[in-house]
């Protein structure tokens, strides 16, 4: 997994691992679109992006489900800690 300079972290980051913990929590794509208020696609985009940025493959979707990869979870435990920093020191 690439490591990411703090200074590098951007808003834009934040709002992918938001998504991330999102899909994670429900479930599913298709679950997320309601809490989130954003399309499939969007969401897909997202996780693509997130996926892309981090250099791992985060979960298994398709057919058979959604399912976290081992570094999906991994990434996940970390974002929620960041997330949670991040929500406890006030508005951004």
């Amino acid at each position: 997994m690439k490591k990411l300079p703090v200074s590098q972290v951007a808003d834009f980051d934040l709002r992918l691992l938001r998504v991330f913990r999102t899909v994670a929590e429900v479930g599913s794509f298709t679950a997320a679109e309601s809490v989130l208020g954003i399309t499939r696609s969007a969401i897909s985009l997202h996780m693509s992006d997130l996926e892309k940025r981090l250099g791992v493959r985060l979960c298994q979707r398709g057919r058979a489900g959604f399912a976290l990869t081992d570094e999906g979870r991994e990434v996940l435990r970390a974002g929620e800690a960041v997330l949670a920093a991040i929500e406890a020191s006030g508005p951004r």
